[in-house]
């Protein structure tokens, strides 16, 4: 039998009311980390709801009608008195915030796949091709001891190049995959800080239009990256 996905849920610090329930445990542990009052609960879903969850499937707007009992483990109708617009607000916000980041970090993974070559470990290999022959290049590219340099050396045999010419082809392209990271990197930081920092619901509309706006704006003229 398959083990069932673990869910967790965003609670409001003083009631226990659901703000947020999700699969994907970055997401909560973001918003976690950014909206005030709020807790992460791991695994909301074990035991008592491994067969059915209706939560799951329920329209989010509804989410704040339940608050969690920790004793129990399970959720039961929030009070009455206690069903504010605050939680509500809160609720709309954290659902309208995740929808946000997942875009965001969907678009710039795609931005980013033309410097991914996809298999393990590869990354490492890259960092020290790079650095061989950035060394290779700084001591004016030495003849008579290219079994220092055995990235350069392998790049030099396959592609019927000399030492000083695989160098500088590893060299410019790693500079290309360099100028990728560091754009989408740019994004990154930018985006996720305005996402944290917004306060309501069409603060969040807004940011996600001028993020969209910029990262394909910065798309279209995107040089193509070749792997090492």
């Amino acid at each position: 039998m398959a083990i069932p996905q673990p869910y967790s849920a965003l609670l409001d610090d003083s009631t226990t009311a659901l703000l947020f329930l999700t699969d994907r445990i970055p997401v909560i542990v973001f918003l976690a980390k950014v909206m005030p009052e709020v807790e992460h609960l791991y695994c909301v879903n074990y035991p008592n709801y491994l067969q059915e969850f209706p939560l799951v499937t329920a329209r989010p707007e509804t989410w704040p009608e339940w608050s969690w009992d920790e004793k129990k483990r399970i959720f039961e109708p929030t009070a009455k008195d206690l069903l504010t617009d605050r939680l509500r607000l809160c609720n709309a916000l954290a659902v309208k915030k995740s929808l946000v980041l997942v875009e965001v970090i969907r678009t710039l993974t795609m931005a980013r796949y033309p410097a991914w070559n996809g298999t393990p470990m590869q990354d490492v290999i890259y960092i020290t091709k790079k650095m061989q022959a950035q060394r290779f290049k700084d001591m004016g590219y030495p003849e008579g001891n290219d079994l220092d340099f055995p990235y350069v050396l392998q790049y030099a045999d396959f592609a019927s190049l000399s030492m000083r010419e695989a160098a500088d082809e590893i060299l410019l392209k790693a500079g290309f995959a360099d100028d990728l990271m560091l754009r989408s990197e740019f994004f990154r930081l930018k985006y996720f800080g305005q996402i944290a920092d917004a306060n309501t619901v069409e603060d969040v509309d807004r940011l996600i239009l001028d993020f969209r706006r910029d990262i394909y704006k910065a798309l279209e003229v995107e040089r193509a990256v070749y792997p090492l």
